[in-house]
């Protein structure tokens, strides 16, 4: 058993069986669908959103059968994994204390982080071979707009002859207040002369196979990338790496065009005319806004009694099954409470981040 599949078991912990195997899957990889990310949102698994892009399916069933084996899961109807007294005990015991990735969150810093590391790699080593007056190399990073990027970064720079020291003076303060090991970090980044490490030994040198390596990477990118946001002043430079140059990332594209027409005041039927799609669509376009759009209301959708008429529904019954609710509230439409199941996650998410 491998720290991915304890990630795994543990998104299943989450779900309870109220989804299929396959949401877990669609999570880990970030598949940008509103249902993906309602799902990670509605079950808090936020930290594993994006986390493994290029994750097969045929690996992740592997995975699947290896918890089966240890009879950590079993097999529920429509293709649902149950999480057993054994698989609950090994997964609140595996992540006691600092194992967990508390400060990953794949919903936010998804994208963001790939695009910081790709510019604080290249940054770093076109900065390093400078001071050496040294041109010929091997860029880290291929992506044009990176090293585009890095370019104008070099330009325009105020103290463009201090930009090595300044960047090493952020970096060490940033990283010598994380919980994790810079190691993870700085072993992995190329100077002068000085190439990385891949990950798979920067992981053996740590004694973690890959997988955990992967996780514990992200965590601390993301930490870093918390504590830049909450202090800009004190990282000017590392917060300009990891500036997006679109702002609306944690939407899906079709998602912010909905919201571009809600907006301008049209109704949910008026922009399925418009945009040529069905009705479904778009409510589950509104269902992504409220799980990610800080005050976005409910109220034209569900009036605030039958909200908490729901909430209760789901304290007392112990789900988020819409059918289970449905029965217990009739007069409301699948939409209405899939709405309000939203806005209670959201709440929720909130209450624990202050």
């Amino acid at each position: 058993m491998t720290y991915f599949n304890y990630v795994i078991l543990y998104c299943f912990w989450q779900i309870k069986g109220e989804r299929s195997i396959y949401s877990v899957f669609h999570i880990l990889n970030g598949k940008k669908s509103s249902q993906s990310i309602q799902d990670a949102h509605i079950f808090h698994l936020q930290p594993f959103f994006l986390s493994l892009p290029k994750l097969k399916r045929t690996y992740f069933n592997q995975k699947v059968r290896e918890l089966e084996k240890s009879e950590y899961i079993t097999h529920g109807e429509n293709d649902v994994a149950l999480v057993t007294e054994l698989g609950s005990a090994a997964v609140l015991e595996y992540f006691r204390g600092d194992r967990f990735p508390s400060d990953m969150n794949g919903l936010i810093y998804g994208d963001q982080t790939r695009l910081f590391w790709m510019r604080l790699s290249l940054l770093v080593q076109v900065l390093s071979n400078g001071q050496r007056q040294e041109s010929l190399y091997f860029p880290v990073q291929r992506n044009r707009e990176v090293q585009d990027w890095v370019k104008n970064c070099i330009r325009t720079h105020p103290d463009r002859e201090n930009l090595s020291s300044i960047l090493y003076k952020e970096l060490t303060h940033i990283l010598n207040i994380q919980k994790g090991d810079p190691s993870l970090l700085v072993n992995r980044l190329t100077g002068y002369k000085d190439y990385g490490w891949t990950e798979l030994q920067v992981a053996e040198m740590l004694g973690m196979n890959k997988e955990e390596f992967r996780f514990r990477f992200l965590n601390l990118l993301h930490a870093m990338l918390t504590e830049i946001e909450r202090d800009p002043s004190v990282y000017p430079l590392l917060y300009s790496i990891s500036l997006r140059n679109d702002h609306r990332n944690n939407l899906t594209i079709s998602t912010s065009k909905t919201y571009d027409l809600y907006k301008r005041g049209h109704s949910l039927e008026e922009i399925s005319r418009i945009r040529k799609l069905k009705q479904n669509t778009i409510e589950d376009h509104v269902i992504e806004l409220i799980l990610t759009q800080e005050d976005f209301p409910i109220e034209p959708f569900i009036t605030r009694e039958e909200y908490v008429k729901v909430l209760q529904v789901m304290q007392e019954e112990k789900t988020k099954r819409l059918k289970t609710i449905k029965e217990k509230l009739p007069q409301l439409t699948y939409f209405q409470i899939r709405a309000a199941i939203a806005k209670a996650g959201e709440t929720r998410e909130s209450t624990t981040r202050a």
